[in-house]
Protein backbone atom coordinates (compact mmCIF):
# COMPACT_ATOMS: atom_id res chain seq x y z
CA UNK A 1 0.00 0.00 0.00
CA UNK A 2 2.83 2.37 1.15
CA UNK A 3 3.95 1.56 -2.34
CA UNK A 4 1.28 2.45 -4.24
CA UNK A 5 1.25 5.65 -2.48
CA UNK A 6 4.62 6.77 -3.73
CA UNK A 7 3.86 5.41 -6.85
CA UNK A 8 0.41 7.93 -7.55
CA UNK A 9 3.39 10.77 -6.03
CA UNK A 10 5.96 10.26 -8.35
CA UNK A 11 3.12 10.35 -10.90
CA UNK A 12 1.91 13.31 -10.06
CA UNK A 13 5.35 14.71 -9.98
CA UNK A 14 6.21 13.46 -13.67
CA UNK A 15 2.79 15.27 -14.91
CA UNK A 16 4.50 19.02 -13.64
CA UNK A 17 4.87 21.37 -16.39
CA UNK A 18 8.15 23.63 -15.13
CA UNK A 19 9.28 26.74 -16.84
CA UNK A 20 5.46 28.84 -16.27
CA UNK A 21 5.17 29.13 -12.82
CA UNK A 22 9.13 30.41 -12.71
CA UNK A 23 8.60 32.58 -15.73
CA UNK A 24 5.37 34.21 -14.11
CA UNK A 25 6.76 34.28 -10.65
CA UNK A 26 9.96 36.57 -12.73
CA UNK A 27 7.67 38.82 -14.34
CA UNK A 28 5.43 39.05 -10.90
CA UNK A 29 8.73 40.22 -8.88
CA UNK A 30 10.11 42.45 -11.88
CA UNK A 31 7.01 44.52 -11.95
CA UNK A 32 6.37 45.13 -8.59
CA UNK A 33 10.44 46.41 -8.02
CA UNK A 34 8.99 48.22 -11.19
CA UNK A 35 6.20 49.29 -9.47
CA UNK A 36 7.52 50.70 -6.14
CA UNK A 37 10.28 52.46 -8.11
CA UNK A 38 8.04 53.95 -10.38
CA UNK A 39 5.71 54.97 -6.99
CA UNK A 40 9.75 56.79 -5.59
CA UNK A 41 9.93 58.37 -9.03
CA UNK A 42 6.43 59.69 -9.23
CA UNK A 43 6.47 60.89 -5.37
CA UNK A 44 9.46 62.62 -5.93
CA UNK A 45 8.24 64.51 -9.04
CA UNK A 46 4.82 65.15 -7.18
CA UNK A 47 6.58 66.56 -4.61
CA UNK A 48 8.76 68.69 -6.83
CA UNK A 49 5.14 69.51 -8.98
CA UNK A 50 3.85 70.51 -5.96
CA UNK A 51 6.70 72.70 -4.50
CA UNK A 52 6.53 74.56 -8.04
CA UNK A 53 2.84 75.01 -8.25
CA UNK A 54 3.05 75.91 -4.20
CA UNK A 55 5.50 78.59 -5.48
CA UNK A 56 3.74 79.93 -8.57
CA UNK A 57 0.28 80.03 -5.98
CA UNK A 58 2.08 82.25 -3.64
CA UNK A 59 4.00 84.42 -5.99
CA UNK A 60 0.76 85.08 -8.21
CA UNK A 61 -1.13 86.18 -5.41
CA UNK A 62 1.27 88.01 -3.93
CA UNK A 63 1.86 90.03 -7.43
CA UNK A 64 -1.97 90.53 -7.78
CA UNK A 65 -2.72 91.83 -4.23
CA UNK A 66 0.72 93.66 -4.06
CA UNK A 67 -0.72 95.49 -7.67
CA UNK A 68 -4.01 95.85 -6.49
CA UNK A 69 -3.65 98.26 -3.13
CA UNK A 70 -2.81 101.31 -5.17
CA UNK A 71 -6.17 100.89 -6.89
CA UNK A 72 -7.96 99.89 -3.12
CA UNK A 73 -6.42 103.08 -2.12
CA UNK A 74 -7.59 105.17 -4.72
CA UNK A 75 -11.08 103.52 -4.48
CA UNK A 76 -11.54 104.09 -0.57
CA UNK A 77 -9.77 107.95 -1.11
CA UNK A 78 -12.63 108.59 -4.05
CA UNK A 79 -15.17 106.66 -2.55
CA UNK A 80 -15.60 105.46 -5.96
CA UNK A 81 -17.53 101.81 -6.64
CA UNK A 82 -17.17 101.70 -10.53
CA UNK A 83 -13.53 101.56 -9.72
CA UNK A 84 -13.94 99.29 -7.05
CA UNK A 85 -16.49 96.66 -9.33
CA UNK A 86 -13.48 96.99 -12.32
CA UNK A 87 -10.80 96.44 -9.44
CA UNK A 88 -12.57 93.05 -7.50
CA UNK A 89 -13.18 91.97 -11.32
CA UNK A 90 -9.87 92.47 -12.58
CA UNK A 91 -8.86 90.54 -9.59
CA UNK A 92 -11.17 87.84 -9.88
CA UNK A 93 -9.58 86.90 -13.19
CA UNK A 94 -7.35 85.48 -11.37
CA UNK A 95 -9.09 81.70 -10.79
CA UNK A 96 -7.69 81.40 -7.04
CA UNK A 97 -9.01 84.13 -5.42
CA UNK A 98 -13.14 83.50 -4.72
CA UNK A 99 -14.39 86.78 -3.30
CA UNK A 100 -12.51 90.63 -2.76
CA UNK A 101 -14.29 92.95 -0.20
CA UNK A 102 -13.38 96.23 0.51
CA UNK A 103 -14.17 97.86 3.81
CA UNK A 104 -13.78 101.55 5.56
CA UNK A 105 -14.61 103.09 9.01
CA UNK A 106 -17.93 105.06 7.59
CA UNK A 107 -19.69 102.10 6.04
CA UNK A 108 -18.20 98.84 6.85
CA UNK A 109 -18.41 96.62 3.80
CA UNK A 110 -17.57 99.27 1.18
CA UNK A 111 -17.89 96.78 -1.78
CA UNK A 112 -17.67 93.52 -1.86
CA UNK A 113 -17.60 90.70 -5.12
CA UNK A 114 -17.70 86.78 -4.60
CA UNK A 115 -17.78 84.21 -7.36
CA UNK A 116 -21.35 82.57 -8.46
CA UNK A 117 -22.24 79.59 -6.05
CA UNK A 118 -20.59 76.42 -7.82
CA UNK A 119 -18.32 78.43 -10.50
CA UNK A 120 -15.39 77.09 -8.67
CA UNK A 121 -16.00 73.61 -6.83
CA UNK A 122 -14.37 72.72 -3.66
CA UNK A 123 -12.71 69.95 -2.42
CA UNK A 124 -11.50 68.23 0.74
CA UNK A 125 -7.81 68.63 -0.76
CA UNK A 126 -8.68 72.22 -1.26
CA UNK A 127 -9.01 73.10 2.27
CA UNK A 128 -5.19 70.82 2.64
CA UNK A 129 -2.72 71.64 0.66
CA UNK A 130 -1.53 75.25 -0.95
CA UNK A 131 -2.37 76.47 2.33
CA UNK A 132 -5.75 75.69 2.17
CA UNK A 133 -9.01 78.04 1.77
CA UNK A 134 -7.24 81.42 3.40
CA UNK A 135 -8.53 84.83 3.99
CA UNK A 136 -6.10 87.61 3.60
CA UNK A 137 -6.95 91.14 5.27
CA UNK A 138 -4.21 93.83 3.66
CA UNK A 139 -4.72 97.46 5.31
CA UNK A 140 -5.67 99.78 2.94
CA UNK A 141 -3.42 103.57 3.99
CA UNK A 142 -3.90 106.65 2.16
CA UNK A 143 -0.36 108.01 1.18
CA UNK A 144 -1.34 111.29 1.08
CA UNK A 145 -1.89 112.44 4.77
CA UNK A 146 0.51 113.02 7.12
CA UNK A 147 0.92 110.99 8.61
CA UNK A 148 0.04 107.98 7.06
CA UNK A 149 -3.10 106.35 8.34
CA UNK A 150 -5.49 102.98 7.81
CA UNK A 151 -8.10 103.96 5.98
CA UNK A 152 -9.91 100.51 5.43
CA UNK A 153 -8.94 96.81 4.61
CA UNK A 154 -8.96 94.46 1.40
CA UNK A 155 -10.10 91.38 2.37
CA UNK A 156 -9.29 88.69 0.17
CA UNK A 157 -10.59 85.17 -0.14
CA UNK A 158 -8.55 82.51 -1.41
CA UNK A 159 -9.46 78.88 -3.03
CA UNK A 160 -6.55 76.90 -4.60
CA UNK A 161 -8.91 74.46 -6.26
CA UNK A 162 -7.57 75.45 -9.65
CA UNK A 163 -3.84 74.36 -8.27
CA UNK A 164 -5.15 71.34 -6.84
CA UNK A 165 -7.08 70.05 -9.85
CA UNK A 166 -3.66 71.61 -12.37
CA UNK A 167 -1.56 69.51 -9.60
CA UNK A 168 -3.70 66.38 -10.01
CA UNK A 169 -3.65 66.04 -13.62
CA UNK A 170 -0.19 66.56 -13.84
CA UNK A 171 0.32 64.07 -11.01
CA UNK A 172 -2.21 61.16 -12.86
CA UNK A 173 -0.58 61.74 -16.31
CA UNK A 174 2.92 61.20 -14.48
CA UNK A 175 1.78 58.34 -13.12
CA UNK A 176 0.25 56.78 -16.03
CA UNK A 177 3.66 58.04 -17.91
CA UNK A 178 5.32 55.91 -15.24
CA UNK A 179 3.86 53.28 -14.62
CA UNK A 180 3.52 52.26 -18.56
CA UNK A 181 7.28 52.58 -19.15
CA UNK A 182 8.36 50.52 -15.16
CA UNK A 183 5.69 48.01 -16.62
CA UNK A 184 7.62 47.71 -20.33
CA UNK A 185 11.03 47.63 -18.71
CA UNK A 186 9.95 44.78 -15.98
CA UNK A 187 8.61 42.77 -19.19
CA UNK A 188 12.11 43.12 -20.61
CA UNK A 189 13.96 41.85 -17.78
CA UNK A 190 11.70 39.46 -17.19
CA UNK A 191 12.26 37.89 -20.40
CA UNK A 192 16.11 38.55 -21.03
CA UNK A 193 16.29 36.87 -16.95
CA UNK A 194 14.18 34.16 -17.85
CA UNK A 195 16.44 33.16 -21.26
CA UNK A 196 19.69 33.89 -19.76
CA UNK A 197 19.70 32.26 -16.28
CA UNK A 198 15.89 30.54 -15.66
CA UNK A 199 16.08 27.89 -18.69
CA UNK A 200 18.74 26.29 -17.30
CA UNK A 201 17.80 25.57 -14.07
CA UNK A 202 14.11 24.77 -15.84
CA UNK A 203 15.72 21.93 -17.59
CA UNK A 204 17.63 20.76 -14.76
CA UNK A 205 14.10 20.74 -12.48
CA UNK A 206 12.42 18.88 -15.43
CA UNK A 207 14.68 16.23 -15.30
CA UNK A 208 14.54 15.90 -11.27
CA UNK A 209 10.80 15.66 -11.26
CA UNK A 210 10.71 13.08 -14.22
CA UNK A 211 13.58 10.80 -12.16
CA UNK A 212 12.21 8.78 -9.69
CA UNK A 213 14.94 7.93 -7.65
CA UNK A 214 12.92 5.09 -5.76
CA UNK A 215 11.89 2.61 -8.76
CA UNK A 216 14.98 0.22 -8.76
CA UNK A 217 13.45 -1.41 -11.78
CA UNK A 218 15.11 1.53 -13.69
CA UNK A 219 18.10 2.76 -14.61
CA UNK A 220 19.24 6.40 -13.56
CA UNK A 221 18.64 8.92 -16.30
CA UNK A 222 22.01 11.20 -17.02
CA UNK A 223 20.72 14.78 -16.57
CA UNK A 224 20.78 17.18 -19.63
CA UNK A 225 24.19 18.55 -20.51
CA UNK A 226 24.08 22.60 -20.34
CA UNK A 227 27.25 23.54 -22.11
CA UNK A 228 28.11 26.86 -21.48
CA UNK A 229 26.47 26.30 -17.85
CA UNK A 230 29.25 24.69 -15.77
CA UNK A 231 27.44 25.09 -12.61
CA UNK A 232 24.22 23.88 -13.28
CA UNK A 233 25.93 20.59 -15.20
CA UNK A 234 27.97 20.51 -11.78
CA UNK A 235 24.51 20.57 -10.07
CA UNK A 236 23.10 17.57 -12.15
CA UNK A 237 26.05 15.62 -11.47
CA UNK A 238 25.12 15.80 -7.55
CA UNK A 239 21.86 15.40 -8.19
CA UNK A 240 22.66 12.05 -9.48
CA UNK A 241 24.84 11.06 -6.68
CA UNK A 242 21.92 12.01 -4.47
CA UNK A 243 19.58 10.08 -6.38
CA UNK A 244 21.56 6.63 -5.13
CA UNK A 245 22.09 7.62 -1.55
CA UNK A 246 18.29 8.25 -2.01
CA UNK A 247 17.70 4.66 -3.24
CA UNK A 248 19.92 3.08 -0.80
CA UNK A 249 18.33 4.71 2.88
CA UNK A 250 14.50 4.76 1.45
CA UNK A 251 14.12 1.28 3.17
CA UNK A 252 15.24 2.29 6.35
CA UNK A 253 13.35 5.75 5.80
CA UNK A 254 9.97 3.79 4.94
CA UNK A 255 10.20 1.27 7.99
CA UNK A 256 11.16 4.81 10.14
CA UNK A 257 7.62 6.17 9.23
CA UNK A 258 5.68 3.39 9.99
CA UNK A 259 6.59 3.47 13.41
CA UNK A 260 7.03 7.01 13.49
CA UNK A 261 3.39 6.80 12.66
CA UNK A 262 1.96 4.27 14.94
CA UNK A 263 4.06 6.24 17.75
CA UNK A 264 1.76 9.41 16.62
CA UNK A 265 -0.80 7.91 16.54
CA UNK A 266 -0.87 6.74 20.11
CA UNK A 267 0.53 9.86 21.71
CA UNK A 268 -2.29 11.85 19.56
CA UNK A 269 -4.73 9.77 21.59
CA UNK A 270 -2.82 10.20 24.94
CA UNK A 271 -2.70 14.33 24.29
CA UNK A 272 -6.27 14.61 23.15
CA UNK A 273 -7.41 12.85 26.65
CA UNK A 274 -4.55 15.15 28.37
CA UNK A 275 -5.51 18.47 26.74
CA UNK A 276 -9.62 17.42 27.67
CA UNK A 277 -9.05 16.73 30.85
CA UNK A 278 -7.68 19.94 31.59
CA UNK A 279 -9.98 21.84 29.65
CA UNK A 280 -12.22 20.31 32.12
CA UNK A 281 -10.28 20.97 34.94
CA UNK A 282 -9.75 24.15 33.98
CA UNK A 283 -13.59 25.46 33.94
CA UNK A 284 -14.31 23.97 37.05
CA UNK A 285 -11.41 25.95 38.19
CA UNK A 286 -12.89 29.43 36.81
CA UNK A 287 -15.88 28.44 38.36
CA UNK A 288 -15.24 27.87 41.89
CA UNK A 289 -12.63 31.29 41.34
CA UNK A 290 -15.93 33.48 40.56
CA UNK A 291 -18.43 31.97 42.49
CA UNK A 292 -19.55 32.05 46.41
CA UNK A 293 -19.21 28.61 47.57
CA UNK A 294 -22.36 29.22 50.32
CA UNK A 295 -25.09 31.32 48.66
CA UNK A 296 -23.48 29.89 45.04
CA UNK A 297 -24.19 33.87 43.76
CA UNK A 298 -20.78 35.46 42.11
CA UNK A 299 -18.47 37.04 43.91
CA UNK A 300 -16.65 39.83 44.52
CA UNK A 301 -13.88 39.16 41.25
CA UNK A 302 -16.94 38.20 39.28
CA UNK A 303 -19.32 41.17 39.69
CA UNK A 304 -16.44 43.61 39.13
CA UNK A 305 -15.54 42.31 35.58
CA UNK A 306 -19.09 43.02 34.89
CA UNK A 307 -19.46 46.51 36.11
CA UNK A 308 -16.06 47.15 34.34
CA UNK A 309 -17.84 46.03 30.94
CA UNK A 310 -20.96 47.97 31.87
CA UNK A 311 -18.66 50.97 32.22
CA UNK A 312 -16.95 50.42 29.15
CA UNK A 313 -20.66 50.05 27.85
CA UNK A 314 -22.15 53.16 29.43
CA UNK A 315 -18.78 54.97 28.01
CA UNK A 316 -19.14 54.09 24.06
CA UNK A 317 -23.17 54.00 23.61
CA UNK A 318 -24.13 55.88 26.48
CA UNK A 319 -25.88 53.22 28.35
CA UNK A 320 -27.07 53.61 31.44
CA UNK A 321 -25.99 51.26 34.59
CA UNK A 322 -26.63 51.05 38.19
CA UNK A 323 -25.70 49.42 41.36
CA UNK A 324 -27.39 48.26 44.27
CA UNK A 325 -25.21 47.66 47.85
CA UNK A 326 -27.57 46.26 50.40
CA UNK A 327 -26.75 44.95 53.76
CA UNK A 328 -28.16 43.03 56.38
CA UNK A 329 -29.69 44.99 58.92
CA UNK A 330 -28.64 43.62 62.96
CA UNK A 331 -26.47 40.64 61.06
CA UNK A 332 -24.35 40.70 63.85
CA UNK A 333 -26.96 39.80 66.43
CA UNK A 334 -28.78 37.33 64.68
CA UNK A 335 -25.87 35.38 64.26
CA UNK A 336 -24.88 36.04 68.27
CA UNK A 337 -28.16 34.62 69.41
CA UNK A 338 -29.25 31.60 66.78
CA UNK A 339 -25.63 30.72 66.17
CA UNK A 340 -23.26 31.25 62.34
CA UNK A 341 -25.04 28.60 60.82
CA UNK A 342 -28.40 30.40 61.24
CA UNK A 343 -26.85 33.45 59.49
CA UNK A 344 -25.50 31.19 56.82
CA UNK A 345 -29.28 30.11 55.84
CA UNK A 346 -30.26 33.66 56.38
CA UNK A 347 -27.87 34.36 53.47
CA UNK A 348 -28.38 31.39 51.14
CA UNK A 349 -32.49 32.51 51.38
CA UNK A 350 -31.16 36.70 50.55
CA UNK A 351 -29.29 35.35 47.95
CA UNK A 352 -32.25 32.73 46.66
CA UNK A 353 -34.35 35.75 47.19
CA UNK A 354 -32.14 37.68 44.82
CA UNK A 355 -32.26 35.30 42.34
CA UNK A 356 -36.25 35.08 41.71
CA UNK A 357 -36.75 38.57 42.12
CA UNK A 358 -34.10 40.26 39.45
CA UNK A 359 -34.02 40.01 35.40
CA UNK A 360 -32.04 37.38 33.78
CA UNK A 361 -29.67 40.28 32.85
CA UNK A 362 -29.14 41.67 36.07
CA UNK A 363 -26.06 40.31 38.50
CA UNK A 364 -26.63 39.94 41.86
CA UNK A 365 -23.06 38.61 43.61
CA UNK A 366 -22.27 38.53 47.41
CA UNK A 367 -19.63 40.96 47.93
CA UNK A 368 -18.48 39.40 51.63
CA UNK A 369 -20.07 38.46 55.07
CA UNK A 370 -23.35 40.00 55.06
CA UNK A 371 -23.11 42.73 52.63
CA UNK A 372 -24.32 42.15 48.33
CA UNK A 373 -24.44 44.19 45.31
CA UNK A 374 -26.49 44.04 41.92
CA UNK A 375 -25.76 44.98 38.76
CA UNK A 376 -28.60 47.03 36.43
CA UNK A 377 -27.64 46.97 33.24
CA UNK A 378 -29.38 49.25 30.73
CA UNK A 379 -31.23 50.67 34.01
CA UNK A 380 -31.68 54.10 35.10
CA UNK A 381 -31.08 55.73 38.37
CA UNK A 382 -35.18 56.31 38.67
CA UNK A 383 -35.79 52.21 37.84
CA UNK A 384 -32.53 50.99 40.18
CA UNK A 385 -34.66 53.07 43.04
CA UNK A 386 -37.64 51.01 42.15
CA UNK A 387 -35.87 47.34 42.36
CA UNK A 388 -34.01 47.88 45.48
CA UNK A 389 -37.29 48.88 47.36
CA UNK A 390 -39.45 45.83 45.72
CA UNK A 391 -36.16 43.60 46.83
CA UNK A 392 -36.64 45.66 50.39
CA UNK A 393 -40.47 44.26 50.31
CA UNK A 394 -39.14 41.02 49.36
CA UNK A 395 -36.48 40.40 52.35
CA UNK A 396 -38.67 41.87 54.61
CA UNK A 397 -41.83 39.35 54.01
CA UNK A 398 -39.41 36.80 54.02
CA UNK A 399 -38.45 34.27 56.52
CA UNK A 400 -36.44 31.46 57.47
CA UNK A 401 -37.28 28.13 58.94
CA UNK A 402 -34.03 27.20 61.42
CA UNK A 403 -34.50 24.35 64.12
CA UNK A 404 -37.77 24.96 65.40
CA UNK A 405 -37.12 28.94 64.76
CA UNK A 406 -38.61 31.38 62.23
CA UNK A 407 -36.01 33.95 61.54
CA UNK A 408 -36.89 37.26 59.70
CA UNK A 409 -34.92 40.08 58.86
CA UNK A 410 -34.57 43.25 56.72
CA UNK A 411 -31.75 44.81 54.56
CA UNK A 412 -30.54 48.69 53.71
CA UNK A 413 -30.32 49.59 50.76
CA UNK A 414 -27.37 52.01 48.65
CA UNK A 415 -28.18 52.92 45.01
CA UNK A 416 -25.86 54.27 42.90
CA UNK A 417 -25.31 54.35 39.38
CA UNK A 418 -23.85 56.09 35.68
CA UNK A 419 -27.03 57.60 33.96
CA UNK A 420 -27.44 58.34 30.15
CA UNK A 421 -27.35 61.46 29.04
CA UNK A 422 -31.67 61.86 28.84
CA UNK A 423 -30.91 60.70 32.59
CA UNK A 424 -28.35 63.10 33.31
CA UNK A 425 -30.89 66.03 31.80
CA UNK A 426 -33.31 65.42 34.90
CA UNK A 427 -29.94 65.51 37.61
CA UNK A 428 -28.45 68.89 39.05
CA UNK A 429 -26.09 70.76 36.30
CA UNK A 430 -23.29 70.47 38.48
CA UNK A 431 -23.66 66.99 39.02
CA UNK A 432 -23.94 66.35 34.72
CA UNK A 433 -21.19 67.94 34.43
CA UNK A 434 -18.78 66.06 37.06
CA UNK A 435 -20.61 62.55 35.05
CA UNK A 436 -19.60 63.84 31.36
CA UNK A 437 -15.90 64.60 33.13
CA UNK A 438 -15.59 60.84 34.37
CA UNK A 439 -16.98 59.73 31.00
CA UNK A 440 -14.03 61.28 28.82
CA UNK A 441 -11.81 60.99 31.92
CA UNK A 442 -9.74 57.55 31.50
CA UNK A 443 -8.05 57.37 34.42
CA UNK A 444 -10.72 57.56 36.77
CA UNK A 445 -11.72 54.96 39.35
CA UNK A 446 -15.54 54.92 38.33
CA UNK A 447 -15.97 51.33 39.31
CA UNK A 448 -14.91 52.91 43.09
CA UNK A 449 -16.65 56.13 42.73
CA UNK A 450 -19.70 54.11 42.40
CA UNK A 451 -19.01 51.71 45.19
CA UNK A 452 -18.02 54.25 47.49
CA UNK A 453 -20.95 56.36 46.74
CA UNK A 454 -23.68 53.49 47.11
CA UNK A 455 -21.73 52.77 50.71
CA UNK A 456 -22.40 56.39 51.68
CA UNK A 457 -25.84 55.85 50.90
CA UNK A 458 -25.98 52.90 52.64
CA UNK A 459 -24.56 54.05 55.58
CA UNK A 460 -27.40 56.77 55.64
CA UNK A 461 -30.12 53.87 55.32
CA UNK A 462 -28.45 52.52 58.19
CA UNK A 463 -27.99 55.17 60.42
CA UNK A 464 -31.77 56.93 59.66
CA UNK A 465 -33.23 53.66 60.55
CA UNK A 466 -32.42 50.88 58.50
CA UNK A 467 -35.13 48.54 56.66
CA UNK A 468 -34.93 51.83 53.95
CA UNK A 469 -33.50 52.49 50.66
CA UNK A 470 -31.10 55.09 49.81
CA UNK A 471 -30.00 57.28 46.69
CA UNK A 472 -26.59 58.49 46.68
CA UNK A 473 -25.80 61.99 46.81
CA UNK A 474 -24.02 62.81 43.81
CA UNK A 475 -23.55 66.22 44.52
CA UNK A 476 -20.17 64.42 46.84
CA UNK A 477 -19.07 63.52 43.52
CA UNK A 478 -15.90 65.84 43.82
CA UNK A 479 -15.56 64.99 47.18
CA UNK A 480 -13.97 61.51 46.07
CA UNK A 481 -10.52 63.02 45.18
CA UNK A 482 -8.55 60.24 46.09
CA UNK A 483 -10.54 58.56 43.05
CA UNK A 484 -10.22 61.77 41.02
CA UNK A 485 -7.31 61.92 38.45
CA UNK A 486 -6.11 65.67 38.21
CA UNK A 487 -7.87 65.92 34.92
CA UNK A 488 -11.21 65.85 36.22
Amino acid sequence: MARDSHETQGNALASLKLGSTIAARQLKYSLLLAVVLGLVIIAIRGYQDYKWLDGVYHQANQRIISSSVPVATQVLVKRDRELADVLARGMLNNRSIARVTLTNAQDGIFFELKRPAGEISTSHWAEKMFGGLQTITVPVRDPDRTPVSTIGEMIIDLNPQVYVNAYTTRLSWSFLATMVLAATMAMCFAAMSYYVFSRPVIRLGNYIVNSDPTDVSRPLQMPPEHRHDDEVQLLGSVTVGLFGTIRQQLGQLRRARDELQNANVTLEERVKQRTQELNEAMGKLEVLASTDPLTELPNRRAYLGRLEEAISIWRRRDTPVSVILLDIDRFKALNDTYGHQAGDAVLVSLAETLRKTLRTIDLPARMGGEEFAVLLPGEELEGAMIVAERLRKELEASSVDYEGNTLSFTSSFGVSGLPSTQGMAELDPDVAKQFEALRSSERADISGILYSLADRALYDAKTTGRNRCKLADFKTLCELKDLFPSDV
